[in-house]
Formats: C-alpha cells, sequence, structure tokens
C-alpha cells in the first residue's frame, strides 16, 4: 500500500471512531474543511498534521513507507567503455534519490511519496555534498517557465530539509494550494491587510507572470504546505538540443 492510501485509510478509521469529520477536526484542533480536503486528495498533508490522527487512533505512523533516499550497492556495476580502466565506483560515494514524478504538468496532487525509479547522486559533488533528504523529479515536457536555465525533460535533485526562502529568488520545488508541483524561484512579501504572501516567478517572465498567494489563506499559515524543498542540482536532457 502506498503512503498516501495508508494515510486516507487511517483517517477513515479515525472518522469512524470519532463519528463524523467535523468531531474528528474538533478533536485534532484543526479547521473542519481540512478533514474533507485530505479525503478528496486535495490538499497534501504533511507529517507535522499526520501525526496526530496516528496518535488519535493510538497507532504508530509507519514512515518506513515514505520515499527517502536510499544507499545504494553496487553489484557487478556496468562500466562505460571510457572508463574500462579506472577503478569501479565506491558505493559510499552514492545516494539513490527517488524519482517521484514530472512537475509543472498541470494541476493536480503532488504525491512525493509515489516512486518511480531512483537517481544515482553523487555525494562527492559540491552542491549535493551533505544532502541527506533528496527526491528528485522531471521538468514537464510542456514546461517552459524556467527556460534558458531548466528545459523540459531536466531532472532536478531537490533537499527537503532546506526550505528557507529569507533570499528571494531561490529556485524551490513548490506546489500550488491545488497541490501540483512546479519550480519556481520564491520570495515572500508583506501586505499590509492579509500578511504574509509568497510568490513564485519564472525565469521565462515574458510567458509566464507571477503566481502570489496567501500563506494564511492558500497554505493553512504552513510553509511546508507551500515549499517542498529546494532545488540543488539539475541534469540536463541533451537529446533534443
Amino acid at each position: 500500500m502506498q503512503a498516501y492510501e495508508y494515510f486516507i485509510a487511517m483517517l477513515n478509521k479515525a472518522i469512524d471512531k470519532a463519528g463524523s469529520p467535523s468531531r474528528l477536526a474538533r478533536a485534532l484542533d484543526i479547521a473542519p474543511n481540512m478533514i474533507t480536503r485530505w479525503s478528496k486528495g486535495e490538499r497534501c498533508p504533511n507529517l507535522k498534521s499526520i501525526q496526530p490522527v496516528f496518535d488519535y487512533l493510538n497507532e504508530e505512523f509507519r514512515t518506513r513507507e515514505l520515499a527517502v533516499d536510499k544507499d545504494v550497492h553496487f553489484v557487478n556495476p556496468r562500466l562505460a567503455k571510457a572508463a574500462e580502466r579506472l577503478e569501479a565506483p565506491v558505493a559510499d560515494d552514492f545516494l539513490a534519490a527517488p524519482v517521484v514524478g514530472e512537475v509543472g504538468a498541470g494541476p493536480g496532487y503532488f504525491d512525493q511519496e509515489q516512486v518511480e525509479r531512483w537517481m544515482l547522486a553523487d555525494m562527492n559533488h559540491p552542491a549535493i555534498r551533505g544532502r541527506r533528504n533528496l527526491i528528485a523529479v522531471e521538468i514537464g515536457r510542456n514546461s517552459t517557465s524556467m527556460l534558458p536555465l531548466l528545459h523540459p525533460g531536466d531532472m532536478v535533485l531537490v533537499d527537503r530539509d532546506d526550505r528557507d526562502v529569507s533570499y528571494p529568488g531561490r529556485i524551490m520545488l513548490v506546489r500550488d494550494p491545488d497541490g501540483a508541483g512546479m519550480v519556481k524561484r520564491v520570495k515572500m512579501e508583506r501586505h499590509p491587510r492579509i500578511g504574509w504572501q509568497i510568490v513564485y516567478f519564472s525565469d521565462n517572465a515574458s510567458a509566464n507572470p507571477p503566481l502570489i498567494y496567501s500563506l494564511e489563506e492558500d497554505f493553512d499559515g504552513s510553509m511546508e504546505n507551500a515549499i517542498v524543498g529546494r532545488v540543488v542540482f539539475a541534469m540536463q536532457d541533451v537529446k533534443n538540443s
């Protein structure tokens, strides 16, 4: 069972125990519509919001089902002919980052836990060194918002432990309020009436105007609902260049 399906099963069990979604929301001290939005897949729950559901059921949250990077073990690795005289790669120098899907491909629920395949990351690379909580995503085939820096088909590595947007313009993997994943530059702005706004903007700005959201209204006041992590590395698809 995939992690999100497992959470929904536990959520339904908690609703049955409470008697209704609204009663469960009161028991968890969260907005009543949040239970419904989780059930319908309209909003992606984060780890902080998942844990109270399991606490309510007195059950352990099985984090082992979640997609995280993992160590590599080479078994008779196939070497490129150009490197046939070199020593074989050392497994400790690499991580396998889960490729969790395509971004910039339109609206929909972005499931970080749905692993499609694995991408090797060289831990000696300066951009990756010391990072562990990595996922990989592919830039959507029709996504041109980050041209000329990122092209359709490019693969990017994202550090989920780095959500720091205090420096305007950092490239991040983000969600919109409907859960769609995008790679955008990010900055925060303080609005005098509605508080903090989060702005997603593109390198290809002429065809992609900035997207402006209220942190409180659109993301329930949680940066974790908006920012997945920082893009730290990109591998370009050159076959169509």
